[in-house]
C-alpha cells in the first residue's frame, strides 16, 4: 500500500512537496528496509510462538495419559522390533538422567540468578525491571557465557543512569551473584553431571551456536554432556 500510493501521481501541493523530499533524500529505501525487517522479525516470532504451543498441549497430553503412554509403549519390547526398542530404551534412560536433569538445574539456577539480580537493580533504582528480568532469566539459561552477555546490557544502562560508580556497583552486584552460582548452586544442583572446564564450556557453546543458533547456546551443554553419559567417560576417582 505504501509504495502504491508513492507511485501514484497525486494533485496536492503538500503531498507532492513531501514526496519529492523522500525521492530526494532516498527515504523510500530505507522505510522499504524497516519494513522489511519488521515483517521478518514477526513472521519470526509467530513461528516461536506456535512451537512454544505446540510443546505445551503435547506436554499437556503427554502428561494426562502418562500410565497409558507406558503400558503401551512396553509392548514394543515383546515385538519383533524389540532390539530396536532396547537400544532407543537404553538411550531415553540415558537422556532424562542426564539431559533432562541438567535443563532443570539450569532453569533453577536462572531462576535464582534473575531473583537476586532484579532485586539488586531494584535497590539501584534501574528503570525498566520487567524487561530487564525476563533478559536476565533466558541469559541464565546460557552456561558461563550468559552472565558475561548480560553485562553489557546492564554495563550501558548503570553507566547513563549514574556514571562510571554506577558501572562499579553493578559489576559488584554480578561477581556476588555468579559467585553464589559457581560456589553454592552448581555444586548443589548440578553435581557430577557439569563439571566440564570452562574452556570446554566456551568450545561447546560455540559449536552449538553455530550449528543450531540461539537454543544451542541453552541445549549445547546438556547434549555434550549426554553424550560424555553415553560414552562412559566418568572420573577415575568416582570409579574407584
Amino acid at each position: 500500500q505504501l509504495q502504491l500510493f508513492l507511485t501514484q501521481p497525486h494533485d496536492h501541493v503538500l503531498v507532492n512537496y513531501v514526496l519529492g523530499m523522500i525521492e530526494t533524500k532516498q527515504i523510500s529505501n530505507y522505510l522499504e528496509q524497516g519494513f522489511t525487517f519488521l515483517l521478518k522479525y514477526f513472521s519470526g516470532m509467530s513461528k516461536v510462538g506456535i512451537q512454544i504451543m505446540m510443546s505445551l498441549v503435547l506436554s499437556l497430553f503427554f502428561l494426562l495419559e502418562k500410565p497409558k503412554l507406558i503400558e503401551f509403549t512396553s509392548k514394543f519390547k515383546y515385538s519383533k522390533i524389540a532390539p530396536f526398542y532396547n537400544e532407543i530404551e537404553f538411550f531415553a534412560k540415558k537422556f532424562v538422567l542426564t539431559f533432562g536433569k541438567v535443563i532443570e538445574a539450569q532453569f533453577i539456577i536462572a531462576l535464582v540468578n534473575c531473583g537476586l539480580t532484579t532485586l539488586a537493580l531494584w535497590i539501584m533504582d534501574f528503570p525498566q525491571l520487567m524487561g530487564l528480568s525476563i533478559l536476565i532469566f533466558f541469559l541464565g539459561l546460557i552456561p558461563v557465557a550468559g552472565v558475561i552477555i548480560s553485562l553489557i546490557p546492564l554495563i550501558a544502562i548503570a553507566y547513563t543512569i549514574g556514571g562510571i560508580m554506577q558501572v562499579v556497583y553493578i559489576l559488584i552486584v554480578i561477581m556476588i551473584i555468579h559467585a553464589i552460582e559457581a560456589y553454592i548452586l552448581n555444586p548443589k544442583l548440578m553435581s557430577s553431571k557439569t563439571d566440564l572446564p570452562v574452556f570446554y564450556t566456551f568450545i561447546v557453546l560455540i559449536f552449538s551456536e553455530h550449528f543450531f543458533g540461539v537454543w544451542g547456546l541453552i541445549v549445547g551443554i546438556p547434549v555434550f554432556v549426554f553424550f560424555l553419559d553415553v560414552l562412559d567417560v566418568r572420573d577415575k576417582k568416582k570409579i574407584s
